[in-house]
């Protein structure tokens, strides 16, 4: 019952995904989206169009107070807070690759933990120390897991090929 509901939230999460992402190109001009609370409830991050191009800031919903935590120029996206509350993981576009990246809320440490010319989007935490998200590397959706270090890729779903059905 855990693993469908976790495939249930993992499948919505990627339509909601694969739609924001159509959303650079396409619809109302978007300055704020996709906010995500810390483990404590302190704090807010989010995506903010305000240099140009989409970067992270850090928001204190009680006093208003804004942090930009990557400052770049490239589209940064879909914060999500690791359990510490220390860290975060989010979708960047350089090279023209969309892969998932590490950074501490501080702006520092930031680390690539996919490279890939396919378009990895909507990490989430999987635990402590892993991440899941969403990639078309394979040539249709699929779910994967990165450790930390970004060494350690492991594919959780494959689709049926044609011969299959």
């Amino acid at each position: 019952m855990k693993r469908i509901l976790l495939l249930g939230l993992l499948i919505g999460g990627l339509v909601f995904s694969l739609a924001g992402c159509s959303m650079f190109n396409q619809g109302p001009d978007i300055q704020k989206w996709q906010p995500s609370v810390s483990p404590g409830s302190d704090q807010v991050v989010f995506s903010s169009k305000e240099g140009g191009n989409f970067e992270l800031f850090l928001m204190d919903p009680d006093s208003g107070e804004k942090t930009r935590i990557t400052n770049n120029d490239h589209d940064d996206w879909g914060p999500d807070w690791g359990p510490e509350g220390e860290r975060l993981v989010f979708v960047s576009k350089r090279d023209d690759n969309t892969d998932i990246y590490l950074v501490g809320v501080d702006g520092g440490d930031e680390t690539r933990l996919t490279t890939n010319e396919s378009q990895d989007v909507n990490p989430r935490w999987a635990g402590d120390s892993k991440i899941i998200f969403n990639s078309d590397r394979t040539g249709s959706w699929e779910i994967f897991t990165v450790d930390l270090s970004g060494q350690e890729l492991n594919q959780l779903t494959s689709s049926p090929t044609e011969e299959e059905g």
